[in-house]
């Protein structure tokens, strides 16, 4: 697929994905709110406050280290992705080395 998308057209799927985002944090988002309802529902006590979705995300590394992404920085992320996509998919390739010919004896 992306060797037939335009420069253009990659940047008007980000563009979307700015306004409805569906990349893996948006999906872990949607797993926690699953799973903030189901413990919300069935596992806390008669009375007891409601688990925020914060607690139900899943969290990777050091929690102490783990840094909000603001647009600006998932932003610039993905151009630095797209210019190194673009430096491999524009690097002239090598032709193919031709294999040595026998001589006839």
């Amino acid at each position: 697929m992306l060797r037939g998308m335009t420069t253009r057209q990659f940047m008007e799927w980000r563009a979307y994905a700015d306004l409805e985002p569906f990349d893996e944090t948006r999906a872990d988002l949607r797993s926690a709110d699953v799973v903030r309802t189901l413990v919300n529902l069935f596992g806390r006590k008669k009375g007891a406050p409601a688990i925020p979705l914060k607690d139900c995300l899943l969290v990777f590394g050091d929690a102490g280290q783990v840094k909000a992404r603001t647009p600006q920085d998932a932003r610039a992320q993905v151009m630095r992705t797209m210019s190194i996509l673009m430096a491999i998919h524009n690097t002239p390739r090598k032709p193919a080395a031709k294999p040595a010919r026998k001589k006839d004896s």
